[in-house]
């Protein structure tokens, strides 16, 4: 039984369909009115394959975007290397120069006698200073030794350097470095040797880089005063 209609509504009457399944008085090959309810909804054309065209044309903006953002990667480290300043090291350590030299030798308990060599060193034109090594044969292997070297102030000892080690295993040879001490030329110097437990073993003095003093040192006797 067919449902009643609402008044003033009438039903639409079915049109017959062809064959082809087009409505009687339209052709098959031409487009038909479509009736949508509704937002109307944006068809994209495709390509075939299924690609739209709106993503062809993104895939290629993004690929000409991501080729000079590569181009730019590659191109700013050799940008930079080209305006980074050149640097070179120009500056070279001074040549040190042997103004005087001389070496004294002085009795030291225990041994044949220690040798004392003294330089006068400058490097550059910077300040001269002396510098003094002492070397010693003999010795007791078992402790250590220490060389202090001074000046004489209104006759008092003065220290201005010393220095500490044990004889050479192999060689027996003491070797104490006295570097750089704050004195000129004409300055009457003194060394001292002692053991660990601070027994004197002997001393010298004397303005050793003076012309006329080489090879020339006052000893000081273990026990008595380096300083007159």
């Amino acid at each position: 039984m067919p449902l009643p209609r609402p008044p003033g509504s009438r039903a639409l009457a079915s049109a017959p369909m062809n064959p082809e399944g087009a409505i009687d008085g339209q052709r098959s090959d031409e487009p038909g009115e479509i009736l949508t309810f509704g937002t109307p909804e944006r068809r994209s054309r495709l390509l075939p394959g299924g690609i739209r065209r709106l993503g062809v044309a993104a895939a290629a903006a993004g690929i000409v975007i991501g080729s000079l953002a590569l181009a730019l990667i590659v191109l700013a480290p050799r940008d930079a290397a080209s305006h980074a300043p050149v640097t070179t090291r120009t500056h070279r350590p001074p040549v040190i120069d042997v103004l005087l030299a001389t070496a004294v030798s002085f009795p030291l308990r225990g041994t044949p006698g220690a040798l004392l060599q003294v330089q006068y060193l400058q490097a550059g034109a910077g300040p001269a200073a002396i510098w003094a090594t002492l070397a010693a044969n003999g010795l007791p292997r078992d402790t250590y030794y220490t060389a202090t070297a001074g000046d004489c102030v209104i006759g008092h000892p003065r220290m201005l350097a010393s220095a500490s080690s044990y004889p050479d295993q192999h060689t027996d040879m003491l070797i104490l470095p006295l570097n750089n001490l704050p004195a000129s030329v004409g300055t009457e110097i003194w060394v001292k040797v002692t053991n660990a437990p601070g027994t004197d073993l002997g001393a010298a003095r004397g303005a050793f880089l003076m012309p006329g003093a080489s090879g020339r040192a006052v000893p000081a006797l273990p026990g008595r005063p380096v300083c007159p």
